[in-house]
């Protein structure tokens, strides 16, 4: 009897034949390179981070929230970034009724081929549900008529969420990222090559330079933000009663949550080293390197009852150290021509 319900399992199962899951680090760009290489086009993950303008910086404090002061280190429109700067024929379709969403998701892999989705990783059943983070891209490779198969960043396999779990994921209406069934396929083949990709590195370059120097959203975003953040961090224990939560929290999207390390700085340095650009790969390096240093003392910083001064002074400097760093880095960006 086993054996009979598990043939039937699989055969309604339908899966994309030929796709293969490869880890990586950050979501949005895992998911790009894995649906790209499915396509036969060849890139590293830095390359598709990079092409997407990545590097990015946001700060709010929502003290609705938890936790109340909420860091990233990424763009919030990567995926959609790189649809538009490679001109690769990818199609970006949304749908806010989550019927009509996963019709269009299910669509893709009745037809043979992978398409990426934007989630909140707080409703897919692989990941504990600690804190709302939207956003997060995964690819569907596969479902049947209770499961969905995703293709999820630094997971060795692909992964298994319900499918009411992913049509919440697939629709969480968080203020800083409201989602509405975002699904990113290309039916029809690339028709580029990692050369024609490369050659949009300076486009690239240029927006993220942009955003991080005039953001639209102000003080939220780009360096007004790091600013703010800078003067604001060394404070938080006063402010903010989820302290030790918010100081974890600024760890992990510093150093763990898909970042590569360094707050994705590491990871665009590689690609910016990819791309020609040495001298500035070197000062994002250096960038990157100050992340990790302010994520450690956070990280130490979290970890006692009572708020010890000495250490919420120790994250006031390193703060400030990583601003100057990146006033460095988006300064030399800015107006980047093609490396020669």
């Amino acid at each position: 009897i086993r054996d009979n319900r598990r043939m039937a399992e699989t055969a309604n199962r339908v899966m994309v034949p030929g796709y293969r899951h490869v880890p990586g680090n950050h979501c949005g760009s895992t998911a790009l390179r894995n649906l790209l290489g499915f396509h036969g086009v060849e890139i590293s993950e830095e390359m598709a981070f990079g092409l997407g303008a990545g590097a990015c910086f946001y700060y709010v404090v929502l003290d609705e929230h938890s936790p109340t002061r909420f860091t990233n280190g990424r763009a919030a429109r990567l995926e959609e970034n790189f649809l538009e700067l490679t001109e690769v024929p990818l199609q970006l379709r949304t749908d806010p009724d989550p019927e009509a969403s996963w019709s269009l998701a299910r669509g893709s892999v009745d037809e043979g081929h992978p398409v990426l989705l934007l989630t909140d990783l707080y409703y897919l059943d692989h990941y504990g549900r600690s804190a709302h983070f939207p956003g997060h891209a995964v690819v569907l490779a596969g479902y049947d008529e209770e499961l969905a198969w995703l293709s999820d960043t630094a997971f060795e396999d692909l992964q298994t969420t319900s499918l009411d779990s992913l049509k919440e994921a697939r629709h969480s209406q968080q203020p800083i990222f409201p989602l509405e069934g975002h699904a990113i396929d290309l039916p029809e083949g690339t028709g580029v090559s990692r050369d024609d990709l490369l050659a949009h590195a300076p486009d690239a370059i240029e927006r993220a330079a942009k955003v991080m120097l005039e953001p639209p959203l102000g003080e939220y975003e780009g360096l007004p933000a790091l600013r703010r953040f800078a003067a604001e961090v060394g404070s938080w224990p006063e402010a903010a009663q989820d302290w030790q939560w918010c100081a974890r929290f600024l760890y992990q999207v510093i150093e763990r949550r898909g970042t590569g390390g360094g707050n994705f700085r590491g990871m665009y340095a590689r690609f910016l080293a990819q791309a020609g650009y040495e001298s500035e790969s070197v000062i994002a390096a250096e960038a990157a390197a100050g992340w990790t240093k302010l994520a450690i003392a956070a990280r130490d910083a979290s970890a006692p009852d009572d708020p010890d001064p000495k250490q919420w002074e120790a994250i006031s400097s390193e703060a400030a150290r990583v601003l100057e760093a990146e006033e460095r880095l988006w300064t030399a960006l800015s107006g980047v021509a093609a490396p020669g």
